[in-house]
């Protein structure tokens, strides 16, 4: 995994927990347990490193992004290619056959 698949995956991250609370797309309860755990380690007062040490204060919560991206990185794949066929439109065209319409007529 490169540094421009983490990016990739931190963009897809959101719009997948909004399909989810929409009701839109189903997550696998793995995928969710991960994002839950890491929303709650966020949100937590109690860190690893505290936050008013500079730097290392933030390191654990971004080393802690990134290892739940690392373990989710499929499943945002999954969700990326589920928007690209969403939002695919397919073209068509109606042709009348000329045969048909004279045997008709």
């Amino acid at each position: 995994m490169n540094s421009v698949s983490i990016f990739q995956d931190i963009k897809t991250f959101f719009p997948l927990l909004c399909a989810v609370v929409k009701g839109q797309y189903k997550m696998p309860w793995g995928t969710f347990c991960w994002i839950v755990l890491c929303g709650i380690y966020f949100l937590s007062p109690i860190d690893a490193l505290p936050d008013i040490l500079p730097v290392l204060g933030f390191a654990d919560d971004g080393a802690l992004l990134i290892f739940v991206l690392l373990l989710v990185h499929k499943d945002l794949a999954t969700f990326r290619r589920y928007q690209i066929k969403k939002n695919t439109i397919i073209d068509a065209e109606i042709v009348e056959d000329e045969k048909n319409d004279q045997k008709t007529h």
